[in-house]
């Protein structure tokens, strides 16, 4: 255990804090493609950290991970790219205060303030920006972030990984297909030596992402595979998840969001906890899986041990911002395309707009005061990097972890990263090469390369502009049918449940029908205020 009180590490969900008197570490990593976890690790880091500049080393690894380096008069925390486990802090009567659980120091200090630029940040993105949290003076560890406070005080901060590029790579085409196949090959050996055999649980849905590590997970002959997709039983990814799974002889299951399974959640001190654990003051508990990770675990009975690899983000590498940033975007355009395309999931007022343009601003400049000198769009790349992905997408993998299971996030290796974020934008439009990779060199020999894609084309890429600026004028009844149309998840019945509480606490919701996730985002902030009483 830390000898430092101000540090207070409560959550061992799925992955559990090892420490020793200086040293906390959650997670896992590889250093010189050596797999550490648990034990192990904490030994490798005791052992080595004295003797090395830990900014400088913490940079190498390669994993999912969160550490802290607690010496007599100074505090050094870190995490990867993915946030997976966020620290919080606070400096309160001239001492720096840590926690895993940001309840822990708003309830310590009787925090009960309310950022209200971070209210409007998280009613607008579904989650806050930079190092905020919904709280006054309660700070988030952001993604891929080394921090260090000495005599309480933060004296350093350095952000360790950036998307963000001067000059894209100058390789052929055909050289960047090799090269990206034998990446993606050394990244899935990494995964597969980390996984020890022991029961994977893949969420496959009809796309290429989630496919691509079941083909994957074939070619180097894992058969410990259980795979399942979830939702309405007209769920449009059903069809080719279940071909993907039958072609690769892995056993699939469908787990229908039916009445039985959603009803009455709300009401449940499970939802309640989970709603906490998974939002932490700083992003929207995610809904999606929830209820197909509860099936799995306790109808299902799968292993306790499982491991969770979801497909988050490998369109992300592809290249699909490309289908959303401005073809002529500028480096004095970046925060304008941030705000119209990342922070649109409500209604804002021209002084709201003014202001998040300030913040977003101001965040580009603390990441990096030469971000001018980069290339406009992987500065746009990056933004959304360390805040969508991290604090929305990866933070969502809480629901595995709140059900005491672990994860792997096959596409945030590190050499994956470094390898795509390089990639000339010619080949990330439409996703070119990735896409080409996917189907040339794996699906095609596995049979699972289908007539039906539901990969976009530029033809449906202009028709959806077409229709994004044709629904904001449209009836509020007739924008919430289109929503309940496309509604595959079912999260209409599901987020039902808490307008029906709001509306019963006399709690305003503002609504655009842009998606269900509006109701959530403002359905966790009113719980985060006390204001939900029945």
């Amino acid at each position: 255990m830390l000898t430092n009180k101000n540090i207070s590490l409560k959550f061992n969900h799925g992955f559990q804090w090892y420490c020793n008197t200086t040293i906390a570490l959650k997670g896992y990593f590889y250093s010189d493609d050596v797999f550490y976890e648990k034990e192990n690790a904490l030994a490798f880091l005791t052992n080595l950290l004295p003797n090395e500049n830990s900014k400088s080393f913490l940079k190498t690894l390669n994993g999912v991970f969160t550490i802290i380096i607690s010496s007599e008069n100074s505090v050094e925390i870190v995490c990867d790219n993915t946030r997976a486990f966020p620290l919080f802090y606070t400096i309160q009567n001239d001492s720096v205060c840590i926690s895993d659980d940001v309840l822990i120091l708003k309830n310590k200090f009787k925090i009960n303030t309310f950022d209200e630029i971070a209210k409007l940040e998280f009613k607008a993105s579904n989650h806050t920006h930079s190092n905020k949290t919904l709280l006054d003076s309660v700070f988030q560890l952001e993604p891929s972030t080394y921090l260090r406070f000495k005599n309480q005080r933060l004296v350093e901060k350095v952000v360790l990984f950036s998307y963000a590029i001067k000059t894209e790579s100058k390789a052929s085409y055909t050289d960047l297909k090799d090269e990206a196949i034998v990446i993606f090959e050394e990244a899935f050996v990494r995964l597969i030596n980390s996984l020890q055999n022991k029961t994977v649980l893949l969420p496959l849905s009809g796309g290429y992402d989630s496919r691509l590590i079941a083909v994957l997970l074939k070619k180097h002959n894992y058969k410990n595979v259980i795979c399942f997709t979830y939702g309405r039983k007209e769920n449009f990814e059903i069809e080719n998840s279940k071909k993907t799974a039958e072609s690769l002889d892995y056993p699939w299951y469908f787990i229908e969001y039916t009445p039985a399974l959603i009803s009455n959640y709300l009401e449940t001190e499970e939802f309640l906890s989970y709603a906490h654990f998974a939002g932490k003051h700083s992003s929207m508990p995610y809904l999606q899986e929830y209820f197909a990770i509860k099936y799995l675990k306790e109808e299902l009975k799968i292993p306790k041990n499982s491991v969770f690899i979801p497909g988050f983000a490998g369109d992300f590498l592809g290249g699909s911002e490309y289908n959303k940033i401005p073809k002529k975007i500028k480096s004095h355009t970046i925060a304008d395309a941030i705000l119209n395309l990342k922070l649109n999931n409500t209604h804002l007022s021209e002084q709201e707009k003014i202001e998040l343009k300030h913040e977003i601003n101001s965040s580009l400049n603390k990441v990096d005061q030469d971000y001018q000198s980069k290339i406009a769009s992987t500065v746009f790349e990056d933004y959304n990097f360390r805040e969508r992905l991290a604090k929305y997408i990866f933070n969502s993998a809480s629901y595995y972890l709140f059900f005491n299971f672990e994860f792997r996030f096959p596409y945030w290796d590190m050499e994956l990263l470094a390898f795509f974020k390089k990639v000339p934008m010619t080949y990330k439009q439409m996703k070119i090469l990735y896409d080409d990779v996917l189907t040339t060199a794996y699906f095609k020999d596995y049979n699972v390369n289908f007539k039906n894609e539901i990969q976009p084309k530029k033809s449906d890429l202009i028709k959806q502009k077409i229709k994004d600026k044709i629904k904001p004028r449209l009836s509020d009844t007739l924008k919430e049918s289109i929503l309940k149309k496309h509604d595959w998840n079912n999260y209409e019945p599901i987020t039902k449940q808490m307008l029906l509480q709001m509306k019963k606490n006399r709690l305003p919701v503002k609504r655009i029908y842009k998606d269900y996730n509006e109701i959530i985002s403002q359905w966790y902030i009113y719980l985060c205020e006390n204001k939900l009483n029945n």
